[in-house]
């Protein structure tokens, strides 16, 4: 069984920090997505469109969205990585399920980059004319899913890290479970994924309040 260990006052304010960032920064993300009425997820899968000639004349119109949310989402996971990280200093957790976090951070963080990039290159592609082909749409289909496989597999663990002693460390570590059992329905449907989206919001956020309070408790 995890007990919780004493906080480590810098690496409270690292968590929070980090997590306010990671909740403003897909706040700002989803604002662009809803206004332009296109972001990143519609390019994961050829789940939307009839054909991959209709996936590619799409992805070019976008593609100018799509750069500029690039740099949010890189912020974005900078932010998630160091909060993870932090995190696992912070509460002392270097047990089997710390260092999983870390991995399962390190894995959806890689992942991201390549989806993120590999979709700009097929942007870039289709504006001067190349094809865009099936294999390259099922390959990004395949990184996606996995990364988002393991961002389960990291929220499943951070909801072992997190203190359980404070109703706010109680409150994210259910949360965190709620998020990986309703994950499989987050693709439904646009409302769906957009409630998704929230509580993943909220979860950062409480996230941010517990290790700000946690972090002025100790000073």
């Amino acid at each position: 069984m995890m007990t919780d260990k004493p906080f480590s006052t810098n690496y409270n304010r690292v968590v929070a920090v980090a997590a306010s960032c990671g909740a403003i920064l897909v706040c700002l993300i989803v604002g662009i997505t809803l206004v332009n009425g296109t972001g990143y997820q519609d390019f994961e899968s050829i789940r939307n469109y009839r054909t991959v000639d209709e996936y590619a004349a799409r992805l070019a119109t976008s593609s100018s969205v799509l750069r500029a949310i690039y740099p949010l989402d890189t912020l974005y996971i900078f932010a998630y990585l160091i909060m993870v990280f932090a995190m696992v200093l912070a509460t002392g957790q270097t047990t089997p399920v710390g260092i999983l976090a870390c991995v399962a951070a390190l894995g959806t963080a890689s992942l991201d980059f390549i989806e993120n990039n590999h979709i700009l290159a097929m942007a870039a592609a289709v504006e001067r004319g190349y094809e865009v082909s099936m294999g390259r749409v099922t390959f990004e289909t395949v990184i996606t899913q996995t990364k988002f496989n393991f961002g389960l597999l990291l929220t499943l663990c951070l909801s072992f890290l997190l203190p359980g002693h404070t109703k706010g460390g109680l409150c994210a570590r259910w949360l965190a479970r709620a998020l990986v059992v309703l994950a499989p329905v987050a693709l439904l449907s646009p409302i769906a994924t957009l409630a998704y989206i929230s509580m993943n919001i909220l979860f950062a956020g409480i996230i941010a309040a517990v290790f700000f309070q946690a972090s002025s408790s100790n000073m």
